[in-house]
């Protein structure tokens, strides 16, 4: 038998960094959800949270910080100068580390290049480098007064305890971090698959801009995400609660004033990469609360007179099945979304899994098992007491009602509602 060898082209669907980011938040409660945005905003400069001008300015989920507001500024550098008035400095050194507290651009790196700063400030550079030096092991966060974005690094993993020469290596090269190259990482440090990794874990935790001013959490984070409102005419309308629901945007201003002062294009790569991941964030964090409006419009529109009274007899079939292929998404994207999800209503706060309601059968499409037990406990208890109702009798009476379900099946639910058997009824009597 002769072998040929021919090329063939395989499709395989792969999830995108952006894909995987979706479905994460997806599935997020609004407790988890602050906690990765708050993660996430410490890492990447890139991240701010939008005012919420209906509540008069304040943010929401966090507590907004105005970028371009001078007070603020000068309020973090009054924080800075009171960390460095704790220093043991003499009085030469403290007057310059004074002055460099204004020398800091709004990520918290020294602005200009070593000899610019030397000059305008009339100091040695040696003695500048000196002062600088004792600043950075010194000064919180970590990363403030950096030279450079490779410097706040080598900042925070020395203070991490994470600083060693394979990793400085690797700080030379932050395009490579930015592209997660793996084999060119080995390559250039020298190491093994896992310690490329780790050392790439690292460095992507760190903050780029350690001066930047990070949201902090709202108090109130275990709001439920949708409310529902009866409206005009007796239905049923459906809103995102912004109070728990963090919103961001990019901050496209930082970047643009990075990407003019920026010449280190390795630095340039990785600024570019967190760009792109906060836009990708800021995307995905959209695209979870469109979903979510999504699926409360229809069950809004299914379970309007449930989410008006609460009983459970009011609920019409539906199931996750029924919105995936009503909303045209998929099932689990469905579960992922309703699954640490709450509703408000004008009876109080419910559990969306409360709302859904398996059709009786293919038959009765259009009725559910609540309806069939509250059928059947009504025709048991008004029967006749001296002629009980067989199982087979109520069968026939439950589908002349258009319950259509087996003896076998009335057996079942009579069980489950307590009621005897026709023969112990008749006893009892």
């Amino acid at each position: 038998m002769r072998q040929v060898q021919k090329p063939a082209t395989a499709q395989k669907l792969a999830l995108t960094q952006f894909m995987r980011s979706s479905l994460s938040l997806l599935q997020m409660g609004p407790t988890e959800l602050i906690d990765e945005t708050e993660k996430e905003a410490k890492r990447n400069p890139f991240l701010k949270p939008i005012p919420n001008i209906s509540s008069g300015g304040g943010a929401i989920g966090f507590r907004e910080f105005d970028l371009g507001n001078i007070g603020e500024q000068q309020s973090e550098n009054d924080k800075i100068l009171n960390q460095v008035s704790l220093i043991r400095l003499n009085p030469d050194q403290s007057q310059i580390a004074a002055e460099l507290v204004y020398c800091l651009d709004e990520r918290g790196y020294i602005a200009d290049p070593v000899d610019e700063v030397s000059g305008y400030l009339g100091v040695p550079k040696n003695v500048l480098m000196e002062v600088v030096s004792i600043l950075q092991e010194s000064v919180e966060p970590a990363g403030v007064f950096a030279w450079s974005l490779k410097d706040c690094f080598r900042i925070q993993l020395e203070a991490n305890n994470r600083y060693d020469p394979v990793i400085a290596k690797l700080l030379d090269r932050l395009d490579l971090v930015a592209q997660q190259n793996i084999q060119d990482i080995c390559s250039l440090c020298g190491v093994d698959d896992e310690d490329a990794i780790a050392m790439l874990v690292d460095i992507r935790l760190l903050s780029p801009a350690p001066l930047q001013p990070v949201a902090v959490r709202s108090e109130n984070v275990r709001a439920p995400e949708l409310i529902f409102d009866l409206e005009v005419g007796g239905t049923v309308g459906v809103r995102l609660n912004e109070t728990a629901l963090p919103r961001m945007l990019t901050d496209d201003g930082l970047f643009s004033a990075i990407k003019m002062a920026e010449t280190d294009k390795n630095a340039m790569a990785y600024y570019r990469d967190c760009y792109r991941g906060a836009a990708s964030f800021v995307v995905a964090m959209q695209k979870r609360a469109n979903t979510l409006l999504k699926i409360g419009q229809m069950i809004a529109r299914s379970q309007a007179k449930f989410i008006i009274t609460g009983r459970a007899l009011d609920r019409r079939p539906l199931t996750m099945g029924m919105l995936a292929t009503e909303l045209g998404l998929n099932k689990s994207t469905i579960s992922r979304a309703l699954s640490n999800c709450l509703f408000d209503t004008d009876r109080g706060v419910v559990n969306p899994r409360d709302c859904f309601a398996r059709p009786l059968n293919e038959e009765g499409a259009d009725r559910t098992r609540e309806q069939v037990l509250q059928r059947l406990s009504l025709l048991i208890r008004t029967e006749n007491k001296t002629a009980p109702l067989s199982d087979e009798t109520l069968a026939r009476q439950l589908a002349s009602a258009n319950l259509k379900i087996s003896r076998r099946t009335v057996s079942k639910y009579r069980v489950l509602l307590g009621l005897q058997g026709v023969y112990q009824r008749k006893l009892h009597q």
